[in-house]
């Protein structure tokens, strides 16, 4: 009978241990949705902007994920037991940044701020993107991505496309894109040739002229050459092309069909060249020049004078008269023709009566009479200098 009652007695506090323990069992869940914002084989990090959630799983970051399991506070702070996981929808809130995409050595958003991004995106480097995320440590971590195109205008410490023709070649290079000049220094080992049309992507600064940072070599594209017009219609940035006398030679050439300067090739006075050339402010850049025409296949034109225009004397000297001053007159003839050729004393020539000559420069008068002057020694021929 003792034995019966003790089994009765031992049944019956089971029977209240296991109710205490049901009593305190609940089937449900913990539940966290967040931002997975690093991740390692054997363990994520969730964020969902004020609590950070370690779990025992390797996931993708930047993705958003709930898991069900069983939280505990660990010594680095919530850990959870995951019992599921799976993808997920937003369900807290977002921060939003507009700015330009960049990736340099790691991806960026500038505002002009440089804003660190935790994953590249899918956008074309440089357009103007507007994008939700959440900040964790230094990194903006996107999750919702609006891409535009680029600035219509350069900004300051934004990129900018930058469509125009370069007029100065160097680092930094001068690029001129219709309406204003540009600054643009390249990356090393890039180069660009003057006369051809460009498309450079680089990062803007509003100096006193606005200068364009360029980063990478794949960031400068040549897409031709500038347009080309004739020498009468050529404006800055386009290619002037013509066929004109050459009427002053040196350092840079002086044209009789335009008052600016060919620089970049060598003729002679009296030559007819023929160009294509950069047109800049106040001076022409030959791109591809040849003489057309030398100066010796010009006609004589002696017997034809017209103040002011250039043309070639051919003749002998009947006589010459040299002043105190070292200034000198010599009458040139040919036939029933006659000039008078000026002689400065900086030419350096000194020639005796009979003697042949030929000069190339322009029709003046003295004294009420027809004459004739050289601009340089170089444009005499007569004995032996020639």
């Amino acid at each position: 009978m003792v034995k019966t009652n003790i089994k009765i007695v031992v049944l019956i506090s089971s029977l209240i241990v296991v109710s205490l323990a049901l009593s305190h069992y609940s089937p449900e869940q913990d539940s966290f949705t967040g931002l997975c914002v690093l991740s390692k084989p054997g363990f994520s990090l969730l964020y969902n902007g004020t609590a950070t959630l370690g779990i025992g799983e390797e996931l993708h970051v930047g993705k958003v994920y709930t898991v069900h399991g069983r939280l505990r506070r660990a010594s680095s702070g919530l850990w959870m037991d995951v019992a599921s996981i799976q993808e997920s929808g937003l369900a807290f809130p977002l921060e939003t940044l507009r700015g330009a995409y960049w990736d340099s050595a790691y991806p960026l958003i500038l505002t002009p701020t440089r804003i660190r991004l935790a994953v590249p995106l899918n956008v074309t480097r440089g357009h103007l993107i507007s994008a939700k995320g959440i900040f964790y440590g230094n990194r903006f971590y996107p999750l919702e991505v609006e891409e535009f195109q680029y600035l219509e205008k350069p900004a300051d410490g934004m990129p900018y496309l930058l469509h125009g023709v370069v007029t100065r070649p160097g680092n930094p290079a001068e690029v001129w894109n219709g309406s204003e000049s540009f600054r643009v220094y390249l990356p090393h080992g890039v180069s660009l040739n003057p006369g051809r049309r460009v498309e450079i992507l680089g990062i803007a600064k509003l100096y006193s002229k606005i200068t364009l940072y360029v980063e990478d070599s794949n960031d400068v594209r040549v897409l031709g050459m500038a347009e080309t017009v004739p020498i009468s219609r050529a404006r800055y940035g386009q290619i002037a092309e013509g066929e004109c006398l050459v009427v002053r030679a040196g350092r840079s050439l002086g044209l009789n069909c335009t008052r600016l300067r060919l620089y970049n090739f060598s003729a002679r006075v009296g030559d007819t060249v023929h160009f294509n050339a950069l047109r800049r402010r106040s001076s022409l850049l030959c791109l591809s020049c040849n003489v057309a025409k030398p100066r010796e296949a010009l006609p004589n034109s002696i017997c034809s004078p017209a103040e002011g225009r250039f043309g070639k004397v051919e003749g002998r000297v009947a006589w010459v008269k040299v002043y105190r001053n070292g200034f000198g007159i010599a009458n040139v003839t040919n036939g029933t023709c006659w000039i008078l050729l000026k002689l400065s004393s900086r030419l350096g020539v000194s020639i005796e009566e009979n003697e042949s000559i030929t000069a190339y420069g322009e029709f003046t008068t003295y004294r009420g009479m027809p004459a004739f002057q050289v601009p340089s020694r170089e444009e005499v021929c007569y004995g032996r200098h020639c």
